[in-house]
């Protein structure tokens, strides 16, 4: 369900979801997009799309305990790994920024430029820059730092065949991203209707980062009402389950 038209896009309608033939979701640490976005992935998977996820960071400051932190990179990985699965997904890439470090760098953009030219995709989903005075976890420095990144990748980076030539001489010619998605936004304007059993993925992925939420009970209740506040907020009512984005036109 789309309300409205995104903004600079009037009249943008898009490919309707199961037209998305390859979709590429570009996240800043292990959890990111299983809690934002997991339930619409789950849905572009069970439609045929080839999904992949890029992960900025291996997720190493996270984490509730000083006890095994030199291991915790290869904990969360191996948690988004397993998360991934349980929404269908088999394709994920770690790009080795540093955890609570990133920055919009020319090397995370060509690093996403990479990966976008590597999947060429229709769709990016990714994390809004832009702070949002109401979810305090969507503005952490490092998503928003991704978020930008990933835009400047979209454009004009990855359909320029002079930026970052070294990719297009390695193979990697460029590709135009159709649109994108961005999860966490102050002002959505696209609500992915979910079925009961893609908010059941959801949670289960959600439930694969036992290092970073204690309370799992908690977090699985909390999964499925921001579902059901997802379909509330799309006018979809208050019976029914979805994921909001603000969704915006990549091809002008």
């Amino acid at each position: 369900m789309l309300r409205g038209d995104p903004p600079g896009c009037r009249g943008f309608r898009g490919r309707t979801l199961v037209e998305h033939e390859r979709v590429l979701g570009v996240f800043a640490h292990p959890d990111d997009a299983d809690v934002g976005s997991g339930g619409a992935l789950a849905q572009f998977v069970e439609a045929g799309a080839e999904v992949g996820l890029v992960v900025a960071t291996a997720g190493d400051a996270g984490g509730f305990k000083e006890e095994g932190q030199d291991q915790i990179a290869g904990v969360r990985m191996a948690e988004q790994r397993a998360a991934a699965a349980c929404l269908g997904i088999d394709d994920v890439t770690f790009l080795g920024h540093l955890d609570g470090e990133v920055r919009v760098t020319s090397e995370l953009v060509r690093d996403i430029v990479a990966q976008i030219r590597i999947h060429r995709p229709t769709l990016v989903i990714t994390m809004t820059p832009e702070h949002n005075w109401t979810n305090l976890a969507a503005s952490h420095p490092d998503h928003r730092a991704v978020g930008e990144a990933a835009i400047q990748a979209i454009y004009p980076a990855s359909r320029n065949p002079f930026a970052f030539r070294e990719l297009k001489a390695s193979g990697l010619d460029p590709w135009m991203v159709e649109e994108v998605w961005l999860q966490g936004h102050h002002n959505p304007n696209h609500y992915v209707q979910l079925t009961p059993g893609q908010v059941e993925k959801k949670a289960q992925a959600v439930q694969c980062h036992a290092t970073q939420f204690e309370d799992m009970a908690f977090m699985t209740q909390y999964v499925w009402e921001l579902a059901r506040q997802g379909a509330v907020n799309g006018g979809l009512g208050r019976d029914r389950y979805a994921e909001e984005f603000l969704r915006y036109s990549a091809r002008e």
